[in-house]
Parts: C-alpha cells; structure tokens; sequence
C-alpha cells in the first residue's frame, strides 16, 4: 500500500471506528447467495431487462454482442435549456439524486411487469434533477432502461455505478489492461453507449493493493480514458471515499486527498457528515485547484430523518434533524440512500411521508429547468405507477398499482408552495383556488378543478382570474412551433369561465406577456383538440397552464376540465411515411432459460432519418418511434420501447377458443403524435415451440409450453 500522509491517531481512530460501527450496527446474519446462485439470478433478471455485474470476470467476458434488445433505453436524451425558468427567485441548488432503494433491481423496474398491490418509488418531478444515479450494491450498476427512458424524456442525466467494497476480490483488476487501453474502462464506455445511457459513478471503498505502489497515478489515468471514452456530453462522479494516499477515508468535501481523482472526472460526491466550515474549505481549495465548485456535490444521507432505526443514529447535514427534505442549500447537493418514497410536496399523495416532508419539500431549494427541448414538448400525464380501480376484487374501491415506469411523462409539479402555504389558504379570507390531480385509472389524464377556499370574508371583489402554472419551457416564439391540446371540457364548468393560458418573454426588456385560449362552453365541451400557433413579438414562450374566472359558488370542488395529451412541435407535415413490416414470433435463449417473444421490424431511410432528426428526436434503436403498442387477439396487451416484446402467460388467457389463427397488430407511436401499425396472424398453437427464425405466415407455436419452460 502507498504511504499514507494520515497522522497515526487519524488511522488508528478510523479503524477503531469502522469496527465499533460493526458492532453497533451488525449487517443481517442472511447467508450470502453462491455464485452459481448469483449467476442464475442475473441470468433471470437479464430476461426483465435488468443488467448488472457482481464479478471482474463477468465483466471482462462481457460484449456488445450480449446486449438484448429489452435491455436498451431508446428515449434519446432531450437537450435542456442552460438557463433557469423565467422566475427564479434567486441562487437554486443543482440536485443529483442517487437511487438506493431497497436494494435496487426490482420487478417494477423491468420489461411487463406484474400489477402492484401498493405504489412503489418513482421520481414525479424530475425538472428539478439534474443527474440520476442508479446504485445498487453489484460490481457495476447498469440503470434500466425504464429509468433511462423516462429521465431522457425529462431532459436529466442517468448514471451507472461502479462499485467496489471492502469485500469486494481482485481489486487490481480495475487498471488491468489489454491493447495499451485499460479494460475496464473500454467496457464501462461500451456499456453506457450500447445500454443507453450517460456515464458512471465511481466508487471505490477498499484500500489499495498493498503491492501497487503507483496506483493513484493509475487510477487518474483510468479515470481520464474512462472520461474520454465516453465523450464529452457524458459524466464522470467521484465518490469521496478512497484517498489518493490509498486509503479509505471520508473527507466530507474537496480536499487535497481527492482533488486528483474529483478533476479527472467530471466532479465530486462527497461523503454526508460535512459542516458549513467544511463547505466553505471545499470553495477555498476549489478555486484555488481552478475547478468549478459545480462540480461538488455535497452528500445528504436522507436515512438520517429514520431516527427508529437501529444503532448508533446517522448523522449528515445539518447536524440537528438533518436529513434530505430538511436541507436548505445555496450551492450544488447530492442525495443519497433516498428513502423518500417520492421527490414532491402534494399533501394529497397516496404514499404518507413525514412531515417534514410535507412541509419543506426538497423542490423548494432545487433549480428548476424548462420542461422539454427547444422546439419540442410532449406529455400525456402518465405516471410511472398508475393508480386504478381493481375490478377484480371482491371488495370495494381496491387499488391496484400497474407499473410502467419507462412511460412516465414530463409531470407538472401541482402544487410550487408547500403544504404551509395550502392550509393557510384555506384559514385566510375566501378566495378561489385552481387545482389539478392526477387521473387515475388506464387513460391518463390532468384533472382540472376549482373551488373556494378560506374562513372568512374580506371587503372587495376578487375580479382576477386564477391561474395554475403546469410547465415552464423556452421556446422560440417566432411562429415556428404549434401546440396541441387535447382535452375534454367537462359540463360543470359552464358557469365559470377556464382555458389555456401561455406566458411569453420579452427578451428586449425581460418583461412578461401573456396570452389566453377562452374555452367555450358550447364549443369545447366534450373531447377537443385546440391548436395554438406559438408567435408572439415577445420572442419565446416560457410557461403554459390553465385558468378560471368566475365564482365556483361553494367549497366542494368544481370539475372544469380534463387535459390528456399537449405536444408542442414545430409546425407543418413532418415525414409519416414510416412502416412496421415483418411481424413474427421468436424464442430467445440464455442458459437453457427460454423466453418467447413477438418481434417486428421498421423501414429505415436515410432521407427520413436526416429530415425528421433535424426537427424531432430521434431514437437509435427505434427511430421516430417513441414507443409501440402490441395487441395479441384484439386485446391491447402492453408497451415496448424497443422492438420486441416478452409474451407472458396472462396475455394467453383471453385466446382460449380461438382456432383460426391469432391476430397480433404492432402500433408504433411516434415523437410528437402520429402513429402506424401492422398486422399479422399467429396460426393456431399446435403443440411445438417457437422456432427462432420463423415469421408469422409460416410459425406453429405453442407459446404456453414455452412459457412454461422458463418459469
């Protein structure tokens, strides 16, 4: 091991601390898996979609070639707009948030998942992340592709791990290298480009190898091939654990024991026990090192807010209650072990959250960024969890939870004050409020209402409409863009005035213009599509919402309106001649576990490629595809982001009695609306497996057996 610079007590301290905190605070006494169990769980994860490597060797084994198409995130990452939204309200804190949730790869997060009996953790408001880390305890995190699908959509970053821990083997093998190239970091590079995502967290807890003395130097240089070998609009994290003295040892900000590895890459997350003088060291030796303090990422352990927990109580930033919600921060932060089911403020949420929470959400201190791209926008409200009725249960009002995290839309955040502001609104004068919900059942939707709220009256009439914000954007307002927005004006709205309001920038004299869509009540009631030019003299469009004027007349809510989709494009016929052909069946197999599938393909043209990606995004597995809708018998059966789809044993259940044959129909869904789809028929099973190379018109299959095969 390289000598250490660490005063012996500082040693000697740090070891008695790491072996008192063992005992204090003992891991559970569950045996570890085998590796041949290991194996064959990942193999069985593998078939969900979910990637991940526990050992040095599987990574070395591992190549393009292994990557399944169920595995790729096809969402291309939407290009944020540098500045902050229109009204900032001075310094906000860039946020990154590191995903630690209950151990990470769960079933939810995969490719067709089962139904949930209560909502699991998903990120609503992902204007206000910056960077997504995906952590799990493995030798190398790959995020699933449903996180990196919906975080793309939402303009943010997503990040593998690359993990090594005290007992982790074979350490020396990170800087192994072949070729003159460092090999795994060649690997690492693949893995983001061919995965689809953007870069890596480092984080190494183990001391050096006592027999390399040159390892910091190494270490750099692997750090500056891995940087380099992604590109330059990946990202590179530090973490704030192992020294360039060779040990490992928190130092709760940028000091001169980090600073090497935290300027090879692309910044720092620091460990979560920092002090504001730690803090203000970090800015000192920042500037002094010439490195951009947005690069430190100050730690919060979100876990420290459980003060139930057993052992010794966690201690982050601040001191007193510290904890992720409980954090007020002028500078750039990280979030990590977030327990918090979800990142938003709604008191009116199905998950219960602490009151803290509820109170001081952590959107209050985060930088907030324009939803969408420069000239393209889209959401249909879905959620990653939707909430639904379940007919099926015998009792009343049951909830059932169906995950589809990877389809989660742009969500606008309902309620921009905390809860404080909500209830003192209802203990002051009457006024009118405007509020929206989240729709629950299978056709997603923003649920519009309007109501009085307060205790008493105060003199003077309240003539101003009210309006509710649901998206900040930056876009050009020169007449080049159209939005759309479909939506269902509901009947008790005809006494109260509503419609679409959009907010414009003058960016001669940074002053605000407005500009509103009146829905009519004869005109607009029922399911709608309102087409709005974006041009204005003011230069661009930076908030869209809805308003209402009038007297609600009472305290129960008022339902104006239901919104289900708004795209915002640029203007005139993009190319729509696109075509889904080849429809068939297929088994893929990986260690004797076999899964049937329905594959199809999509006509590439170069001419099509370059005209649409100049305007609209542009996926490199699924083109102008946003994503694609399987019917199996007339029966919608699910949605792929890529271009095949897993067949499950309940897709089968409604096919029962059908003997001529089986209609499957590919809808393909693409960027901005619009769609094309194809046809084919399955023959009736008759005994056989899928062959792996057969079509549709010629395929004998027996998908239940095969189905069988790999449970």
């Amino acid at each position: 091991m390289a000598t250490s610079t660490l005063p012996d007590w500082k040693r000697i301290g740090h070891r008695i601390g790491k072996g008192l905190r063992d005992v204090l605070d003992p891991r559970p006494e569950n045996p570890s898996p085998s590796a041949e169990e290991r194996k064959a769980q990942r193999i069985r994860d593998s078939f969900k979609g979910l990637v991940y490597f526990d050992e040095f060797a599987e990574v070395e084994a591992w190549s393009k070639s292994d990557i399944d198409p169920i595995q790729q995130a096809n969402q291309p990452s939407l290009s944020r707009d540098s500045s902050q939204v229109h009204d900032r309200t001075g310094s906000k804190t860039s946020l990154t948030l590191c995903h630690d949730y209950k151990g990470g790869y769960h079933d939810y997060e995969g490719v067709r998942p089962d139904p949930l009996t209560t909502e699991m953790y998903s990120c609503k408001y992902l204007q206000f992340v910056d960077t997504f880390i995906y952590f799990s305890h493995k030798l190398v995190c790959v995020p699933p592709p449903s996180w990196s699908n919906v975080l793309h959509r939402n303009g943010s970053k997503v990040l593998g791990t690359f993990l090594i821990e005290p007992q982790t083997d074979d350490m020396e093998r990170l800087l192994l290298k072949r070729n003159d190239k460092y090999l795994l970091a060649t690997k690492l590079g693949e893995m983001a480009r061919g995965y689809g995502f953007d870069g890596w967290l480092l984080n190494i807890e183990h001391d050096a190898p006592e027999n390399y003395p040159r390892w910091a130097e190494e270490l750099t240089a692997f750090i500056f091939e891995l940087r380099e070998d992604l590109g330059e609009d990946a990202e590179v994290i530090w973490y704030d654990a192992l020294t360039v003295e060779g040990n490992v040892y928190y130092q709760n900000g940028l000091t001169k024991s980090n600073q090497l590895y935290a300027m090879a890459a692309d910044g720092i997350f620091t460990n979560y026990k920092w002090t504001d003088k730690q803090l203000a060291t970090t800015k000192s030796s920042a500037t002094a090192a010439g490195m951009p303090t947005s690069k430190v990422s100050f730690g919060v352990d979100v876990w420290a807010q459980n003060t139930n927990m057993p052992g010794p109580p966690r201690v982050t930033y601040p001191a007193e209650g510290g904890g992720g919600t409980n954090t007020g921060l002028d500078g750039h932060m990280s979030i990590f072990r977030l327990l918090i089911p979800h990142m938003d403020s709604r008191e009116t949420d199905q998950v219960s959250r602490n009151e803290s929470t509820k109170r001081n959400p952590i959107v209050q201190y985060a930088r907030e960024h324009p939803a969408g791209s420069a000239n393209y926008f889209e959401t249909t409200f879905t959620q990653a969890i939707q909430p639904q009725i379940d007919t099926k249960s015998k009792k009343t009002q049951t909830i059932v939870y169906l995950p589809s995290l990877g389809s989660q839309d742009p969500l606008p955040n309902l309620l921009p004050f905390s809860a404080r502001d909500w209830e003192e609104a209802h203990r002051g004068p009457i006024t009118r409020v405007l509020f929206a919900e989240l729709g629950m059942g299978s056709y997603p939707s923003l649920m519009v209402f309007t109501k009085l709220a307060g205790c008493y009256e105060e003199a003077g009439e309240q003539s101003a409409p009210v309006c509710l914000r649901l998206f900040k954007v930056n876009m050009p307002a020169d007449g080049s863009l159209e939005a759309k927005v479909e939506l269902e004006v509901k009947d008790t709205a005809a006494e109260v005035d509503c419609g679409i309001y959009l907010i414009y920038l003058d960016t001669t004299s940074q002053s605000l213009v407005d500009g509103r869509i009146r829905l009519s009540p004869g005109k607009h009631f029922g399911n709608a599509a309102i087409r709005i030019p974006i041009h204005h003299s003011a230069g661009r469009l930076v908030e869209l919402g809805v308003f209402s004027n009038g007297d609600p007349g009472a305290a129960t809510p008022i339902s104006l309106m239901d919104l289900s989709r708004i795209v915002i494009k640029p203007r005139g016929q993009l190319p729509k001649n696109f075509k889904i052909q080849n429809i068939r069946v297929y088994t893929r197999i990986r260690d004797n576990i076999s899964q049937p599938r329905i594959v199809w393909d999509w006509v590439k043209d170069p001419w099509w490629e370059q005209t649409w990606s100049e305007l609209m995004p542009w996926s490199q597995t699924t083109g102008p595809f946003r994503s694609f809708t399987v019917h199996m018998g007339g029966k919608a059966i699910d949605e792929a982001w890529c271009l095949e789809m897993p067949i499950k044993q309940r897709d089968l259940q409604h096919l029962e009695g059908m003997t001529n044959g089986i209609e499957i129909q590919v809808e393909g869904h693409l960027f901005g609306g619009g769609w094309c789809d194809c046809t084919g028929l399955l023959p009736s099973f008759d005994g056989r497996p899928p062959h792996s190379t057969a079509s549709l018109a010629s395929a004998k299959s027996n998908i239940g057996l095969a189905l069988n095969e790999s449970a």
